[in-house]
Parts: C-alpha cells; structure tokens; sequence
C-alpha cells in the first residue's frame, strides 16, 4: 500500500491510499482529473471520503459525484455543493457506522472545527489502521451538555494527523504586521497548533505505530523542520512533513 499527496494546504488537499489494483482519495480539493493522471489511470477508484465543506477539502466533490465514484461526506456538505444527495453514489455519513469501499473500511469520527467536521480510522488488510484527522482545534466531540470529550484511539499504524501553525511564530507574524491579530483566534478556533498535535500524539497509544504524517501546514505560520524534529523527540517515531508528490509506504509493519 501506497500514500500518494496531491495536495496538503489551503490551496487544496487531497490524498491517495492504492495498491496495484484499487485506491481511496481522501479529501476533494484537487480535480479528479488530477488524481487520475497522478495514479496514470490504473487503479480503480473505489471512493472518496471528505472531512468538510471547505473549498480546499471539498471545493472539486462534484467531478468525483458526476463520474459516478462513492463519496462520503456529511450531509452539509452535499448541501453546501448543491448536490442532490438521492444520487446512488452518494453516502451521507453517519458517525458510529462501517463503511466499505473496494477492500477499504472507514469508521469516521467528530472532530471540533469551525464547520462540522469528520475524522477518519481507514482500515486496509495491507496496511492496518490509518487514522486522518485535519482542520481541527481538538480531535474531541461535544456530549450532551455541550462539554468537549477527548477522543482516545489505539491500534493505529499510521497517523495523518494536522500540525497547522505554531503559536511562537503566529505572534512573531502578528508582531511585524504580517497577519493581523484577529486570525489567531480563528486559528486556536479551527486548527490544530503543532504544541496540541504532540500532546494528543503522546497520550495516544503508539506502540504500533509505524510513522506520522504531519499534514496542512500553514505557508507562514509552520516551519516544516522544526515540527517534524518536535514530533520525532517527543515520539520516537518517524516523522514527515507532507508535500505534493510526496510517496509513503503504507504497509503496516513496524
């Protein structure tokens, strides 16, 4: 099993898991058209799994439903596309369930943004677990009071997981003038800070963990070094930042 990045920032995001025979995208801020030369057209596409609406995961979700590919994503965000969700190859997602694509199987879980927002454990007998989780303040959900429950997941052989900015060089950014003051509120309010991607990380079980992909990296408030230098002290485990074009071995031996 191989990642294949297409796309990993506000310009647009998308990912590939394939092997030789079939392969999931994930998230639709790249044009199929795109993700069909990167995989020169031989695999099949068995699906299409979005975490939100925003235009850089979701902005290209009508070429993948027009060509007939299973998409899976809220139902908000079919709305906000104005795509007619009777479409047989339209899946409204629901937390808590199983879902099947090709030899592919994704659990999605809530996670805390300024949109509604879903994460993903993937599962592929090749490559084990992968957990995917962007464009959040907190992998976290909110119980009935409206107080925020700390996800917990064991198992995973491989993390995708945000590291958006990094709070010592938002407020250098803030200080000059270059972004001004009110974008950090947004950001504590969306995004995840790489300080909050480690902390979760180490109260994760990580014993199977094979490596970690650190993804949307914001171009001015990030330092791609420095993070993934963070996250292998603080893990032990490798590390990477991801780029377009970028290729990872996704099998899951350690």
């Amino acid at each position: 099993m191989e990642l294949k990045v297409l796309g990993s920032s506000s310009h647009g995001n998308c990912y590939v898991l394939h092997n030789s025979s079939e392969a999931l995208i994930i998230e639709a801020g790249i044009s199929l058209k795109e993700v069909l030369i990167a995989i020169k057209f031989k695999q099949n596409i068995v699906g299409l799994i979005v975490s939100h609406q925003h235009n850089d995961h979701a902005g290209f979700i009508d070429d993948y439903v027009r060509a007939g590919v299973p998409v899976l994503a809220l139902s908000d965000v079919f709305k906000e596309k104005g795509i007619n969700e009777s479409q047989g190859n339209i899946i409204r997602l629901e937390y808590g369930k199983l879902y099947k694509f090709g030899n592919f199987k994704v659990y999605p879980f809530p996670v805390l943004h300024d949109v509604p927002c879903a994460g993903y454990l993937i599962y592929h007998p090749e490559m084990g677990t992968t957990f995917f989780a962007t464009d959040t303040f907190s992998i976290a959900k909110r119980d009935k009071d409206g107080n925020i429950v700390q996800e917990r997941f064991k198992g995973i052989n491989h993390y995708m997981i945000e590291a958006n900015y990094s709070d010592r060089i938002l407020d250098r950014n803030i200080s000059v003038g270059n972004i001004p003051v009110v974008l950090k509120k947004r950001l504590m309010l969306s995004h995840l800070e790489i300080n909050n991607t480690i902390r979760f990380l180490l109260t994760s079980d990580l014993s199977t963990t094979k490596d970690i992909l650190l993804i949307h990296l914001s171009d001015g408030n990030s330092n791609e070094n420095e993070f993934t230098d963070l996250v292998k002290k603080a893990t032990g485990k490798r590390c990477f930042a991801a780029k377009p074009g970028m290729e990872l071995n996704y099998d899951k031996r350690i």
